[in-house]
């Protein structure tokens, strides 16, 4: 039975005539539990079920709302924790690689605990799907950082283009953590992807790189949260993409400077290249600051290939299509290169090269 609900809301209210205060969506929530496929485990790792841990760290809160929090989580009867603990013979540079299919209605509900002290990498890869029969993937996935531990989570989504995703990452980090997250977005119909992380912990830091394609009737709406409340917390949240064709694109990214946050840096910026004249792009970068002794700054630019670049690329024999293509590639390759798996960058790579005709 389909349901209709707010989701991905702005953290504080702007005008409502911008449109930018949430996006509202129609699926049929019966989803069933699919975790994923473990392609590679290194050693170190537990896997149990279940929803819940046992943790000193405050709960992370979620960015797509109460509502469609519940409606995923709900969904998923087991879930799967996956907890990361210093290893005498383990190998920290390998990363847990799972790959999950969205082949019909599912929900997948993942807990990430790095133990004191860890370093720890992990990818998961959202493929499958059709082309033709829409299907809906929910995705939650928290993030608990313990005190001087350091995590890097990458998310790809290569879904087929009938899909649609809303994917909800939570995270917590302890004192002097680190928590970074890599997210490509390339394939789906309708996608909400967020997250909310909260900088407890006294020098926590958060680090994120997004990279996106928004082509044909595509929809994406990102809504990214970073709460400062330890001291001396550090986040940096980049953004970076390009719209064309009749798609719609939406950015809500906020920094909030809670009250005893002091001498904490905040920075984001988000960049979209503009290919279309039918496209529409919403943006709204937001800081919002309750202790004086911090440092914030946020950018958002939307603009298309100057006229003075297509002159350059003219002057070398580069028409204005294949200019528009190099630049789009270039966004998403340059967050793919970070990506600790050179399997899954020749991924991107070949679904790069079928985009634009290259195979």
């Amino acid at each position: 039975m389909e349901q209709t609900i707010d989701i991905n809301p702005i953290p504080y209210l702007t005008w409502t005539w911008l449109k930018i205060n949430k996006d509202t969506v129609t699926y049929d929530f019966s989803l069933s539990e699919n975790n994923g496929n473990l392609i590679q485990v290194p050693d170190g790792i537990s896997i149990t079920s279940g929803k819940t841990i046992k943790t000193e760290l405050p709960q992370p809160e979620s960015s797509i709302g109460q509502e469609a929090a519940k409606l995923i989580s709900d969904a998923a009867t087991e879930g799967k924790i996956y907890t990361f603990e210093k290893s005498e013979a383990g190998d920290n540079s390998k990363p847990l690689i799972i790959r999950i299919n969205a082949d019909s209605n599912c929900t997948t509900h993942n807990i990430i605990h790095a133990k004191a002290g860890v370093k720890c990498k992990i990818i998961i890869v959202y493929e499958g799907g059709s082309n033709m029969q829409s299907s809906l993937s929910g995705v939650i996935t928290k993030i608990y950082a313990e005190d001087d531990s350091n995590v890097q989570l990458t998310k790809v989504q290569l879904c087929k283009n009938a899909v649609n995703q809303i994917d909800d990452t939570q995270t917590v980090c302890g004192e002097r953590a680190k928590v970074s997250i890599i997210q490509v977005e390339l394939g789906g119909a309708h996608t909400d992807a967020s997250f909310h992380t909260t900088l407890s912990g006294y020098q926590s830091k958060f680090e994120s790189d997004t990279a996106y394609i928004c082509k044909g009737s595509q929809y994406i709406d990102l809504n990214q949260t970073v709460v400062h409340t330890g001291k001396k917390t550090e986040c940096n949240m980049k953004t970076d993409g390009t719209v064309k064709d009749a798609t719609t694109k939406t950015y809500r990214g906020t920094i909030d400077m809670r009250t005893g946050c002091s001498g904490s840096q905040g920075n984001e910026m988000e960049t979209t290249l503009l290919l279309s004249p039918t496209a529409v792009v919403k943006a709204a970068p937001i800081i919002l600051c309750g202790e004086d002794d911090i440092s914030a700054e946020h950018g958002s630019t939307i603009g298309k290939l100057s006229p003075e670049m297509l002159f350059y690329m003219n002057s070398r024999g580069i028409d204005q299509q294949t200019a528009e293509a190099l630049l789009t590639r270039a966004k998403i390759t340059a967050t793919a290169s970070k990506i600790p798996d050179e399997a899954i960058r020749q991924e991107i790579d070949s679904w790069l090269n079928r985009e634009f005709g290259e195979d």
